[in-house]
């Protein structure tokens, strides 16, 4: 059986194999070995000029990269015929397609597919508005509601689809088909460090990009510069260290910049020394990494945007962007040990509910999709 796995992912690209410093890792790539032996992959790409290592290599025994041009890259506009021919050729030899989505490939992908006959599977993981339309550029924002409108379409007529939220992407973009609302995060909620508050020094964490404006990580620079009368320290796990935005934050002997962490040891290691975890996004589908950070009993606050307030207790929320209502959530929690233990609890009981069971009842939605479809 083959799969072909189709989004706009940016791998890199380093001597013929690919990396990925998202979730298309080969390790997290190979889940999809319990529906197919083989799996091709369609996503963007660029070159690199050094090995980003092992840990984030997605290539592999039987999992091919095919890097290609973004359909609405230069390139991709010009050559836009043999990108669709290439696309085509690949989903030809193919049993069933995954579009993952928001993705211009994807949508693409779902076209092909369905000219081919070839059953197709929806990933609806973020909101292609928000998406757009918060990252800022003025060509963004001309094509959010361009996209939206596409994006909905095409899941309306989908014939299975599986959403990361619970609530937020199935009520902003509706399918008529078979669907489910179930997070690809995966925690062990049995790792909490439960602990007091350190009130001499208490310790911010997030992770994400900073380059990346859509993770709101510029609020919480803005923030560590009005906060003087506590004693805090924003760590930040991700970005390369060379934006604009990084290297005016390094000036800041308040904010540590961990860079990238691969290893799960490290990274366990890290999330024990944080206090409070902050996902300041302007969009998201269900974050990942705070799911991970309530999952060591961490008091999380959040951005109150797209799957976001399906987890984070709901008086610990707050509008993307605006830091002084994000500085009162973070006076009321540290002044108040019954507060931190309330919110520690909430993470606990929350992360438990990302467990191992989640994987039976997507693997009885994936196999629903293939028994009706490959008939």
């Amino acid at each position: 059986m083959k799969l072909t796995f189709i989004h706009d992912h940016v791998f890199l690209k380093f001597k013929g194999n690919y990396y990925s410093t998202g979730k298309l890792t080969y390790k997290q790539l190979s889940g999809y070995f319990k529906y197919a032996n083989e799996i091709e992959v369609i996503a963007r790409f660029k070159n690199v000029d050094y090995d980003p290592g092992d840990a984030l290599l997605s290539t592999g025994m039987n999992i091919t990269v095919h890097g290609v041009d973004g359909p609405l890259s230069t390139r991709g506009v010009i050559y836009r015929s043999k990108l669709i021919a290439l696309i085509t050729s690949i989903i030809a030899k193919t049993d069933f397609v995954i579009s993952r989505l928001p993705s211009e490939l994807g949508l693409l992908g779902d076209r092909v597919a369905k000219t081919l006959h070839k059953p197709i599977l929806h990933e609806m993981v973020a909101s292609p508005f928000d998406c757009l339309w918060y990252r800022g550029d003025f060509f963004a924002k001309i094509y959010a509601p361009i996209l939206s409108i596409r994006i909905k379409q095409a899941l309306l007529k989908a014939s299975y689809v599986i959403y990361v939220t619970k609530n937020y992407l199935q009520h902003s973009y509706p399918t008529n088909g078979r669907s489910i609302g179930i997070s690809d995060a995966r925690v062990d909620a049995t790792t909490n460090n439960k602990k007091p508050i350190n009130p001499k020094k208490i310790r911010l964490g997030v992770i994400g990009n900073p380059a990346v404006k859509l993770k709101g990580i510029e609020s919480l620079s803005k923030l560590m510069e009005k906060v003087t009368d506590v004693n805090i320290e924003l760590q930040i796990v991700g970005g390369n260290l060379t934006s604009p935005l990084e290297l005016k934050m390094n000036e800041n002997k308040k904010i540590k910049q961990v860079g990238f962490i691969s290893s799960k040891l490290e990274m366990a290691s890290w999330f024990k020394q944080i206090d409070i975890y902050i996902q300041p996004s302007f969009t998201e589908g269900l974050p990942r990494s705070l799911v991970e950070a309530m999952s060591f009993g961490i008091p999380c606050i959040g951005s109150n945007v797209g799957g976001i307030p399906e987890i984070v207790h709901s008086n610990y929320l707050f509008k993307p962007g605006n830091v002084e209502e994000l500085i009162s959530l973070i006076y009321k929690l540290v002044s108040s040990e019954n507060e931190y233990s309330i919110l520690m609890e909430h993470s606990i009981n929350k992360a438990k509910e990302f467990s191992l069971n989640l994987d039976n009842e997507r693997e009885q939605f994936m196999n629903e999709f293939l028994q009706v479809e490959l008939k």
